[in-house]
């Protein structure tokens, strides 16, 4: 299950759309049966949060926070929060070229990927690059995949 916050309010149609790649991700990480939080906020609320959790003072495009340690084995109902400022987002998506809708579908499967345990290392530029190198970033790719698999044509 997904719950969506809405503290920013997003443009027609990127709920759907979020709620279906988000779906497809976690049915591609084996936990469709588990709950995640993703709150849509703008760069003041975000810049707070990092500001608070990270000490860094500067606006980002998504945080998560998880509500499990990965390799317990014991794997709780709600896995955990997602953040996504969408005022970073829609910057990101018009550099990048591409629709905000789908800027927040990667965000929200990059988030996902760090609730279930995984990292890598920290990527210039804008965030989460789809071109990013590596084997540390396949996990990342492979999420990414099943969330524009999911994604209306168009998106």
């Amino acid at each position: 299950m997904i719950d969506l916050i809405v503290r920013k309010t997003p443009p027609a149609g990127l709920r759907p759309s979020l709620r279906a790649s988000l779906g497809a991700v976690m049915a591609h990480f084996g936990v469709p049966d588990r709950e995640v939080t993703v709150v849509l906020v703008g760069d003041r609320t975000i810049r707070a949060l990092k500001r608070e959790h990270w000490g860094e003072d500067a606006a980002t495009d998504v945080l998560s926070f998880p509500t499990w340690e990965p390799g317990d084995p014991f794997v709780p109902p709600h896995l955990g929060d997602i953040v996504i400022s969408l005022e970073t987002a829609r910057r990101q998506a018009d550099a990048r070229g591409h629709s905000l809708t789908r800027e927040v579908a990667l965000l929200a499967s990059h988030g996902l990927t760090h609730l279930v345990g995984n990292d890598h290392p920290h990527a210039d530029g804008l965030g989460f690059e789809e071109g990013a190198q590596g084997p540390e970033w396949d996990v990342f790719h492979g999420a990414w995949a099943a969330a524009q698999a999911a994604l209306p044509a168009g998106s």
